[in-house]
């Protein structure tokens, strides 16, 4: 007997992250704006980097907005496992993004430091990235705070964007206070340690996401989790015993096969009620959407 069982219709979280997406494309626009003027009026090259930076929010946020209501569709004719593998695919364009990103700040930033700068006066830079501090302190809440609650990877990965853009944005203001003092070669020393970061974010969410759309196998501590249900069943003897267990992703969501050896004395109604016994035990772990069994009578 074999039964397959999939939830392609997304929860009511990914209404609430296409909200958060799309405020969080206005703002940091307007972040980006503020950033790049301030930074070619006072030629701080730290808070133009910082400005790339909400450019690539920008983008990010917007990719993320297409991607959440595409991975919302149902599955229809020509997608008959959904449309899952929309997010990690969006992902692992913004992480190319924003390794190219990194690639102009460091030629930039390197460039600055061979010619040693130049001194930045005034309080408009400082003022702009302490604004900025505070929103992206504010979202990385309020995100992290929604999507724990709703389960919303958009907006946990909001929130973690957030993080690094205050971390980001700290290194700005430490250059353009540095250079503020006398001391211009801090801002170029301070765009670089930028490049740096933006670099390392893009290869992280790059090598996360390439996995997914791979079909690699989900983290050790997930497997764990199904396996472990599957032996308490066994502990019960509500099965016999699993086999050929096949668990990966495809896109953002996890897909679990298996065949499960059941008494043949249950019958084909005593079989057909443990099928969907195992198919809703298994469809409660976070993450799976899909299962594919195979009952074995023996």
């Amino acid at each position: 007997m074999s039964r397959t069982v999939s939830v392609f219709h997304r929860k009511p979280a990914f209404s609430a992250s296409m909200k958060a997406a799309a405020v969080l494309i206005g703002l940091n626009a307007l972040l980006f704006v503020a950033k790049v003027v301030v930074g070619w009026r006072y030629n701080s090259l730290a808070v133009l980097s910082d400005a790339g930076n909400s450019l690539t929010d920008v983008i990010t946020s917007a990719i993320i907005l297409f991607a959440v209501r595409e991975t919302a569709k149902p599955a229809d004719a020509e997608h008959p496992f959904g449309h899952a593998r929309t997010e990690p695919l969006a992902a692992f364009t913004v992480a190319v993004l924003t390794c190219v990103l990194a690639a102009q700040v460091f030629r930039e930033a390197v460039g600055r430091l061979i010619e040693g700068g130049e001194p930045i006066q005034g309080m408009a830079p400082a003022l702009v990235l302490l604004a900025v501090i505070a929103i992206k302190g504010g979202i990385l809440v309020v995100a992290g705070r929604m999507g724990r609650k709703l389960r919303s990877p958009a907006l946990i990965a909001a929130a973690i964007d957030a993080k690094m853009d205050v971390v980001i944005s700290l290194m700005a203001l430490v250059g353009v206070a540095g250079a503020d003092l006398g001391w211009p070669w801090l801002d170029g020393t301070a765009a670089l340690f930028i490049a740096g970061w933006i670099a390392w974010v893009g290869f992280s969410l790059g090598r996360d996401n390439i996995v997914k759309l791979l079909g690699a196998t989900p983290d050790a501590a997930t497997v764990r989790v199904i396996r472990a249900r599957l032996e308490v069943m066994k502990k019960q003897r509500r099965i016999r015993n699993f086999h050929e267990l096949r668990i990966h992703y495809v896109g953002s969501d996890i897909h679990v096969a298996l065949h499960v050896d059941v008494d043949r004395q249950l019958g084909l109604q005593g079989s057909h009620d443990l099928d969907e016994e195992i198919q809703a035990n298994l469809m409660g772990i976070p993450g799976v959407r899909h299962v594919a069994l195979h009952v074995d009578p023996v």
